[in-house]
């Protein structure tokens, strides 16, 4: 559970801040069309990490049933799908905070 009370709270982080710097990037459709490729490529990328069925012997992993809430997508932990929202939208909101703050001066 460690690994899904991280992921949580990580999330959490990144919409208060999305709303903090007034970024907006949440509200945006072209953020969610830009993040619906991501969740393809991430599927394919990590189901090969953790799976790897056809030689039994996953890249990553395997995951201990206690570090997380054992519901996974294929091969892949649900955690792992919040836990790369975060990284990317937490990048993105940055980027854009600072973008407007430079072309603000």
């Amino acid at each position: 559970m460690e690994y899904t009370i991280a992921t949580i709270f990580s999330v959490l982080v990144v919409v208060i801040l999305d709303q903090l710097l007034q970024t907006k990037i949440l509200w945006q459709k072209k953020f969610w069309i830009f993040f619906l490729f991501v969740i393809v490529l991430h599927t394919i990328v990590d189901n090969y990490l953790n799976g790897r069925w056809w030689l039994n012997e996953p890249i990553v992993g395997p995951y201990g049933s206690q570090f997380y809430s054992g519901l996974r997508v294929w091969h892949t932990p649900l955690e792992n799908y919040f836990f790369g929202f975060s990284l990317i939208t937490l990048n993105i909101i940055l980027f854009e905070f600072w973008t407007k703050k430079t072309q603000a001066k």
